[in-house]
C-alpha cells in the first residue's frame, strides 16, 4: 500500500479565454519511507501537485488516496482532519511565527493536549539537536536550525507524507545536507518524503526524480540513473492485479 497516491489527477484553473492547465493527468505514488524530489521549471505545476497531495487544493479530476483511503471527496471538515493527522508540510521560508519560542512553534498544529503536545515537541526538538533551544523564537535561531523546528513541527502528529516545498532554498550548502541528513533520519521511521525542488544537492539525496512539465508529470528516473518506466513495465507483468496501472515508479504521460 502506498503512503500517498495520486490517479489521473486534473487540475485547471480559469483563465480568461481558455482553462490553464496546471495538472495534466498526473500519475504518482510513493511508498513508505521512499524520498522523491519533483523538479521542473517555475510554473510548470509543481506548488500545485504539491497543495494537491496536500489535501490544501482540490483536483479538477481524478482521485488521490492516502494510505490507501480515497480521500477526493471528503467534505472540507474531513479533509482538515485528514491533512492534519497524515501529512506535514516543511517550506523554504520555515514559515514560524515570530512571537512563540520553538517549542510553542512545533506543538501548534498538535492533535494531541496541550501536556503531552509541550513534552512531544521538546522530544522532537532534542531529537534534531535543539534541546537547548526550546525557549528560543525565531530570531535567535539560525536558518538551519529555523529549519529543523520546521521539521519537527511537522512531525508533531506523527504523519505518513512530509511534503517539502523547496527546503534547502534559503539555506548554504554545508546547511542544507544537514537538513537532508534529518530527512534520511525520518525516512527511516517510514515516513515518506516528497520535497519539490530546484536544488541538484535534494536530487541526490533522493530515491526517485520524476520531472513535471506543462502539467505533466515524466521520466520516473532513479538516482542510480536507471529509468524507472522500464521497471514498472516489469512490475506490472508480475503484479497479481496486472490491470492496475497505479505503479510508485510510473510517471509518464496519460
Amino acid at each position: 500500500m502506498y503512503s500517498l497516491e495520486l490517479r489521473d489527477v486534473y487540475k485547471q484553473y480559469a483563465g480568461g479565454v481558455d482553462p490553464v492547465v496546471a495538472l495534466a493527468g498526473v500519475d504518482f505514488a510513493v511508498e513508505p519511507g521512499e524520498f522523491v524530489a519533483v523538479i521542473g521549471p517555475s510554473g510548470s505545476g509543481k506548488s500545485t501537485l504539491l497543495n494537491v497531495c496536500g489535501l490544501l487544493d482540490d483536483p479538477t479530476d481524478g482521485r488521490r488516496l492516502i494510505d490507501g483511503t480515497d480521500v477526493t471527496d471528503l467534505s472540507e471538515r474531513e479533509r482538515t482532519a485528514a491533512r492534519k493527522e497524515s501529512i506535514g508540510f516543511v517550506f523554504q521560508d520555515f514559515h514560524l511565527i515570530p512571537t512563540l519560542s520553538a517549542v510553542e512553534n512545533v506543538a501548534l498544529p498538535t492533535a494531541f493536549d496541550p501536556g503531552d503536545a509541550t513534552d512531544r515537541a521538546a522530544a522532537l526538538l532534542d531529537r534534531f539537536g535543539l534541546g537547548d533551544r526550546l525557549d528560543h523564537d525565531p530570531t535567535e535561531l539560525s536558518g538551519g536550525q529555523k529549519q529543523r523546528v520546521a521539521i519537527a513541527r511537522s512531525l508533531i502528529n506523527e504523519p505518513d507524507v512530509l511534503l517539502a516545498d523547496e527546503p534547502t532554498g534559503n539555506l548554504d550548502t554545508e546547511t542544507g545536507e544537514a537538513i537532508l541528513g534529518e530527512f534520511e533520519r525520518v525516512r527511516a521511521d517510514g515516513v515518506a518524503v516528497v520535497a519539490v525542488t530546484h536544488d541538484e544537492l535534494v536530487e541526490e539525496y533522493a530515491d526517485r526524480v520524476v520531472e513535471l512539465t506543462d502539467g505533466v508529470l515524466s521520466g520516473g528516473v532513479r538516482t542510480d540513473g536507471t529509468d524507472d518506466t522500464d521497471g514498472a513495465a516489469e512490475d506490472d507483468a508480475e503484479a497479481t492485479e496486472p490491470d492496475s496501472p497505479w505503479l510508485a515508479g510510473d510517471g509518464g504521460e496519460p
